[in-house]
């Protein structure tokens, strides 16, 4: 029975954590779209690609913003879109390079573009793709394909950074707002056989709704659609959220808000809410699909039931 109960314990923490990682997450795509981070974020990572001029001193990724298959993934004229498929990009290098039908040739169309290799380095980079593709068209796109994906993982890195420090800072916003106090909630449930029956209760209901779920931990990549409006969209998803964290833990009968404690704490109970308070921002940072298949192998251990302990007789045969 001891087990059944810490697995029951176990199992409120964890659709705490899931139910304001959800929270988190919204707030983390609001914040995200707002700044237009992914389409920055891409742009940054083309400019390094590209550096360097077209012709008449032209940026070469203002005119690949320009061309139409790019702008045909843009919202205006202006727009920056957050994915581009790898193949288009192969297919607007070249034909940037061959607008016209100036040259002859790939090889004569790089040779064209303006400055030397060192002073211009995209000539560099295209003259270097060209040699290696020797001078197929389809192998040359192939070839800008695979480079840019291997500038994109590395924009990957960049943009997982920024959302890890930003989640970090949603997280502690949340927990702190809400009073999720680790510490004090595995003591609450820990107490309170009703509190755990209704979590349990609601964990089911969160496994029983999980495509729900999981559409609501899932990130818009590949959107285009206005920042602001997709800012306000994940914030009100947020702050939904956030209320539904709010009427579950009252109806479990657990704290939720501060009530008073700074009145009555003494500095031993700001120690220990310190504590509690800390191991819960970590873990809602986590994210909600981490909390969310461990809440599933959680359920199925309960479900399955608790292995019987053995008897002496048992053990020694």
């Amino acid at each position: 029975m001891l087990g059944l109960e810490t697995l029951d314990v176990l199992i409120g923490l964890v659709t705490i954590y899931l139910i304001f990682g959800i929270a988190c997450t919204a707030v983390v795509e609001a914040v995200v779209s707002l700044r237009g981070m992914r389409s920055a974020t891409l742009e940054n990572a083309l400019r390094e690609f590209f550096a360097g001029d077209l012709k008449e001193a032209t940026p070469f990724v203002t005119a690949f913003y320009a061309h139409p298959l790019i702008q045909a993934l843009s919202k205006g004229q202006e727009g920056r879109p957050s994915y581009i498929p790898p193949e288009i990009v192969g297919q607007v290098v070249q034909g940037l390079l061959t607008t016209g039908g100036a040259a002859a040739s790939l090889a004569e169309a790089v040779k064209a573009l303006p400055g030397t290799p060192e002073t211009n380095r995209v000539k560099g980079v295209l003259d270097l793709l060209v040699t290696e593709a020797r001078g197929d068209a389809a192998a040359f796109r192939d070839l800008v394909k695979m480079h840019f994906d291997a500038t994109m993982e590395r924009a990957a890195g960049w943009f997982k950074r920024h959302a890890q420090v930003i989640t970090l800072v949603a997280s502690a916003i949340l927990v702190i707002a809400a009073n999720v106090d680790t510490v004090d909630i595995a003591r609450s449930l820990a107490s309170s056989p009703a509190a755990r029956v209704k979590l349990v209760e609601i964990a089911g209901q969160k496994l029983k709704d999980a495509e729900a779920v999981r559409d609501q931990v899932k990130t818009e990549q590949g959107q285009n659609g206005d920042a602001l409006k997709q800012a306000q969209k994940e914030a009100a998803a947020a702050l939904g959220t956030f209320h539904e964290a709010e009427d579950h833990m009252k109806s479990a009968g657990l704290p939720f808000g501060w009530n008073g404690f700074a009145s009555r704490a003494s500095f031993g109970d700001w120690l220990a809410k310190l504590v509690g308070l800390m191991v819960s921002i970590l873990a809602v940072s986590l994210g909600a699909p981490f909390w969310f298949d461990v809440l599933q192998k959680f359920m199925q251990v309960r479900s399955s039931g608790m292995a019987p302990t053995k008897t002496p007789k048992q053990q020694q045969g």
